[in-house]
């Protein structure tokens, strides 16, 4: 079953055909300045941006010593892994990645700026390397005689994904354990922020199953949860023992690679040697345990008042505005994401602007506390990968936003005391200092190996605080000499073994507020500047985090998080009967005046040997991806054997092939085959390099078709001869993306053509060649788009979707005309409880030489209707109410639930000649959306259509694959270092949707 997922499909003409979908490879446009150079090397060949040499040089070096230990991990495989490493650095939204299409590693050179990846770690490449290497070599493992090791010889990179389409938590478990072992106490296993998720799911009412572990959740908070159920189930398998073992992962993966439709739950039993549910039931009751005695050794705890908070709920960096109230961060379930202002004493909130975030969610309120300051991903409209980070101005009388900076490169903006902004500004892997000069950003220092986290002017304006990361210790320090084009600084304060994670001051300036994970556990601390002493203010259960401290000091407002939240909470301030932390443990100034100066690396086995490199040729990497055979067959050929006017084609054998450069400049595939005594085929290129993406595509297939006789009342199937070339372009536009979205997809294609029928019964009498020259035009647009994390469906929007098929010129043959427009509204009608109300209309107009698949345009229970010639209205509405969010299932029959939903419809269509012939139905069903075997997601609907006219009832049901079905699911196996949706926009999702398919030509 899964080698016919992974290497056959059936093709969009009459024929079908096993052969790959060119939607495994794909061209990608970059922007036009980025250039690359290329440093081929032992294993790693690296393609890296002009800019980014320093990043490029630190991601080898990662990858090249944790190799030894990612191969006692993984299992050494049979061959030598050789793979391109590709480093970007045009965005800022930064991610790592292993894809099996082309195999390949691709990495943005600026830092995530989430602390609970990167806080401990010497740098962000040290940590991606090694998390993507445990990537790459589970991709190249090889058990032996089975379908991967088949598969491995014609297609490759189809083995690849066949090893990587194991259950992602483990998958991303493993390279998790092993980004957390590869630097002393760097990486997410040792990360509190990260941890405290596991502790609060695993102790409330509801813990983690083994398979919620393994599965990325659908709809549930945090949505990253199989990266940190993978990585602790993992853990735990491992160190079972006296020592680390992971013999468990190489059985498992050695049995999925060999045969992966048993799924890989059986490869699990067999490696653990336990039976199916017993490594559930013992991991539960084992984390359960182990966190138990952890809660009970550190109680008693902070007893907090919640200000706001709900499960699905998450606020994050509190400021007060006033005496009784704060401005806040907000996203969650049912909730449009932005800046809101809470009361402090009821909770109650008023939007201030819904806004997107940068995931560090790093902003400032102005000193007069009129606006804030926030940085936020603006994207290229151009370039679907590249998002730059802006500074905005957000005026909180009225919600107005103003732009600052234009490709700013810009985070955590914030004041200074003589009016000028101040803000961090990417650079390479790290980051600098930098002042904001009219909507150009110009960098106050020159650090080396420095990250910049938050920089925060006291009240007074006679001091300024800076949080920094310097190799992976994250401490306070402060300005020690500053000019308006230089700054000095001299550290301050730190807590031995610990992460200060963020700052903000009280409003006399005498106490600075900070979050810190002393003891493994991240709370809420105050540093007095007249005693130097760190007062510790909470200890909570799982986690408290940013600070700020009342007008009149009386109390503390900050973040705690419980399992699927984060709640605002508050604590008296009573810095009189606060625990002070040991003075041994604080750390006081002691540390060089402040980081050193940037340095080229020069010395040592490691260093750049990039005066080798040469400008990046895509040629050279365009030789075949894929060599495979094909079969083609007409499947009406067995419907039709007793007939004795047919074309009979046979079965055809051919070979086709594929290639892809890991920069997506080029692709192109072709196949010929032998059928019916001739050679046919096809074959396409296709380039990335401009903004168009144009692909050519030539062409001389056959296929049958019906014919009527004209001696005859019954119809014969002809042999039909089709040649010719197309040109086909296409152009994604990004016209807004903040919480609402506007995109546009546009694509032309023109198609020159020659078509003949040939063989028995009609012999010579139809062969003449007709030809036609045809235009497809298809616009998609959707116009403030927005979806929040548990809505099915968008809650606001409109999405006009036209497509068209036009012959512009034939050969004395009638010309075909066809065109189909839909456009859809969605109504925000109730958010709290995700119902989505669709309001549609659609136009279709054809003559009787097109051929337009029309099942799903025409109401439900009329699938069977075929429509002629002429114009035809549709309207309608549909309802949709999600019934339970299941996010649960099975690991051993790879089976996973995501959402049961109930829906309702109503639909009629009319023709718009004088014939008045109409469609009405109404009607209800349930609906399915679930995942089988890791990777495909499907959407099943089931339920009755009352037709008006007929006056009967009809069962309709229709199936939806995510990703528009199994192939293309396979490149979703793309491995990432984050999860998609846990950035900052996780429920900010829609899709451009089409009810189109063309069925092909007579």
């Amino acid at each position: 079953m899964l080698v016919l997922l992974g290497i056959g499909a059936l093709s969009g003409r009459a024929q079908g055909v096993t052969q790959l979908s060119s939607d495994l490879y794909q061209v990608t446009y970059r922007p036009a300045s980025a250039e690359y150079r290329t440093v081929p090397g032992t294993h790693f060949d690296l393609i890296y941006q002009e800019g980014t040499a320093d990043a490029a040089w630190r991601v080898r070096r990662a990858l090249r010593r944790s190799r030894a230990g990612t191969d006692s991990l993984v299992g050494s495989t049979p061959r030598s892994i050789e793979m391109p490493v590709v480093v970007d650095g045009f965005s800022d939204r930064s991610n790592g990645f292993v894809t099996p299409f082309p195999f390949r590693q691709e990495i943005e050179a600026p830092s995530i700026r989430d602390d609970a990846l990167v806080a401990r770690s010497s740098s962000w490449p040290s940590l991606v390397g090694s998390h993507e290497l445990v990537h790459a070599m589970h991709g190249e493992i090889d058990a032996g005689l089975g379908i991967g090791n088949l598969v491995r010889i014609f297609a490759p990179d189809v083995a690849r994904a066949y090893n990587l389409s194991a259950p992602q938590g483990l998958v991303e478990g493993v390279a998790v354990y092993r980004e957390s072992r590869y630097e002393d106490g760097a990486g997410r296993l040792n990360a509190p922020l990260f941890t405290m998720k596991m502790r609060a799911a695993m102790l409330s009412d509801d813990p983690w199953s083994l398979t919620q572990m393994m599965e990325p959740p659908a709809y549930t908070q945090p949505f990253n949860r199989f990266y940190i159920g993978g990585a602790h189930a993992f853990k735990a398998w491992t160190e079972r023992g006296d020592h680390p073992n992971a013999a468990f992962f190489r059985d498992a993966t050695a049995l999925h690679s060999q045969f992966p439709f048993l799924g890989f739950g059986v490869g699990l039993w067999t490696g653990l040697g336990q039976w199916p549910g017993a490594p559930d039931d013992e991991l539960r009751s084992a984390f359960q345990a182990q966190y138990q005695r952890e809660m009970e050794r550190r109680a008693p705890f902070t007893d907090t008042e919640v200000v706001a908070g709900e499960t699905g709920h998450n606020y994050r960096r509190p400021y007060w505005v006033s005496a009784d109230s704060v401005v806040t961060y907000l996203h969650g379930y049912d909730v449009r994401r932005g800046f809101y202002r809470v009361h402090a004493e009821t909770g109650e909130r008023s939007l201030v602007r819904v806004q997107s975030s940068t995931e560090d969610y790093t902003y400032a309120l102005s000193r007069d506390t009129s606006a804030l300051y926030a940085s936020r991903y603006v994207p290229d409209p151009w370039v679907p990968t590249q998002e730059v980070a802006e500074v905005e101005r957000v005026d909180l009388s009225d919600g107005e936003a103003t732009q600052l900076t234009e490709n700013g490169r810009a985070f955590a903006p914030v004041e200074a005391p003589n009016g000028d902004l101040w803000a961090v500004q990417n650079d390479g892997a790290f980051s600098q200092w930098a002042r904001l000069d009219g909507p150009d950003v110009q960098p106050l220092t020159q650090f080396e190996e420095a990250r910049f986290k938050q920089i925060a002017p006291s009240p007074s304006g006679h001091a300024v605080a800076v949080l920094l990361n310097v190799e992976g210790t994250q401490r306070i320090y402060r300005v020690d000499h500053h000019r308006r084009d230089d700054v000095r600084l001299q550290p301050w304060l730190g807590l031995r073994e610990a992460i200060i994670y963020d700052l903000c001051w009280g409003p006399e300036g005498r106490y600075l507020l900070f979050s810190a994970d002393l003891s493994d556990v991240v709370n809420i601390f105050a540093f007095d500047t007249e005693t130097e002493e760190v007062l510790r203010l909470t200890n909570v259960p799982f986690g408290a985090l940013e600070p700020s401290l009342s007008p009149d000091r009386s109390s503390v407002a900050f973040i705690e998080y419980r399992h699927e939240r984060h709640e605002l909470v508050r604590i008296p301030f009573r810095p009189d009967e606060a625990d002070v932390v040991d003075s041994p443990t604080v750390i006081l100034g002691a540390e060089p005046p402040r980081p050193p100066a940037r340095q080229v690396q020069t010395e040592g086995d490691d260093a750049p040997d990039f005066d080798e490199s040469r400008p990046y040729q895509a040629w050279r990497h365009l030789a075949p991806r894929m060599v495979y055979p094909t079969v083609r067959y007409d499947p009406d050929e067995a419907d039709r054997s007793n007939a004795q006017r047919i074309k009979k084609l046979g079965v055809g054998v051919g070979v086709g092939v594929t290639g892809n450069d890991p920069l997506g400049r080029w692709r192109y595939e072709g196949d010929a085959y032998l059928q019916d005594g001739r050679l046919w085929g096809a074959a396409t290129v296709q380039s990335g390099r401009w903004r168009l993406r144009p692909s050519l595509t030539v062409f001389n297939t056959p296929e049958t078709v019906p014919v009527a006789l004209e001696d005859s009342p019954q119809s014969a199937r002809v042999g039909l001869e089709e040649r010719g070339v197309s040109l086909d372009t296409r152009l994604p536009i990004r016209l807004q993306s903040n919480v609402y979205q506007s995109a546009a997809a546009l694509s032309l294609g023109a198609e020159y053509r020659q078509t003949r029928f040939f063989g028995d019964p009609l012999a010579a009498e139809t062969t003449p060649w007709r030809d036609r020259v045809t235009l497809s035009p298809r616009a998609v647009w959707g116009h403030r788009v927005q979806q929040n994390p548990r809505d099915l469906v968008p809650n606001q929007g409109l999405i006009l979707n036209t497509s068209a098929e036009i012959d512009v010129w034939t050969d004395d043959i009638s010309p075909s005309q066809a065109f189909i427009g839909t456009a859809d509204v969605y109504l925000p009608l109730a958010l709290r409880t995700h119902t989505g109300v669709r309001l549609g209309a659609g136009l279709l107009t054809q003559n009787q030489e097109a051929v337009i698949g029309t099942s799903q345009f025409v109401p439900r229970g009329y699938e069977d209707v075929a429509l002629g010639s002429g114009s035809f209205l549709r309207v309608g509405a549909e309802v949709t109410q999600p019934l339970w969010y299941i996010d649960d299932g099975s690991t051993l029959i790879p089976f996973y639930a995501k959402a049961l939903y109930g829906y309702g419809f109503g639909q009629t269509m009319t023709a718009l000649g004088d014939e008045g012939v109409s469609y009405s139905s109404v009607g209800a069903g349930i609906g399915l959306e679930f995942r089988f075997f890791y990777a495909l997601d499907f959407d099943v609907q089931i339920g009755a259509a009352f037709r008006l006219g007929p006056e009967d009832i009809d069962l309709v049901w229709r199936r939806g694959s995510v990703g528009g079905g199994a192939l293309r699911c396979a490149t979703a196996l793309s491995l990432c270092f984050r999860v998609p949706r846990s950035g900052p926009d996780p429920g900010d999702r829609w899709i451009f949707a089409g009810p189109v398919k063309r069925s092909g030509r007579p």
